[in-house]
């Protein structure tokens, strides 16, 4: 299976001048918790997440309307292309520890989107995607 087989293809982006509070209405719109971040170009050159806004916001004191989204978003991205094979995402998200994987076509564009939630659907992959999801659960150290 390809990720363009199971990759959410209608998606929306912000630039990286985009505000916080510009990302935050995407995600209020689709229900989501990640928006990928475009250059004009439309490729992928960051990501954020309803996580990355909170902390940020809250921990720094910043104001949704007036940030952009270039000052606190991950980055590089890691992405799949279209014709990859669903298990090269799999294992980039479980590498990466990532939950969403944006995918791009030949010309790196960005064209859809790749979440746990979109391979555990798909029947085949179930007990992979749980794996992911382990170890991208796993905490990196304990503590003492």
């Amino acid at each position: 299976m390809k990720c363009r087989d199971i990759m959410t293809k209608y998606i929306k982006m912000c630039h990286s001048g985009c505000t916080i509070k510009d990302a935050v209405q995407i995600m209020q719109d689709l229900n989501c918790g990640a928006v990928p971040v475009i250059n004009d170009n439309l490729e992928p050159v960051g990501m954020v997440t309803d996580r990355d806004i909170a902390l940020y916001t809250v921990l720094n004191n910043k104001k949704p309307d007036q940030n952009q989204l270039e000052e606190f978003m991950s980055k590089p991205v890691i992405t799949c292309f279209e014709n990859e094979d669903i298990d090269i995402a799999i294992q980039k998200m479980k590498e990466k520890k990532i939950r969403r994987i944006p995918i791009v076509n030949e010309k790196n564009k960005l064209v859809g989107i790749i979440s746990l939630g979109d391979i555990a659907v798909v029947t085949q992959e179930q007990t992979e995607a749980c794996e992911a999801l382990h170890d991208i659960s796993t905490p990196v150290s304990s503590a003492k």
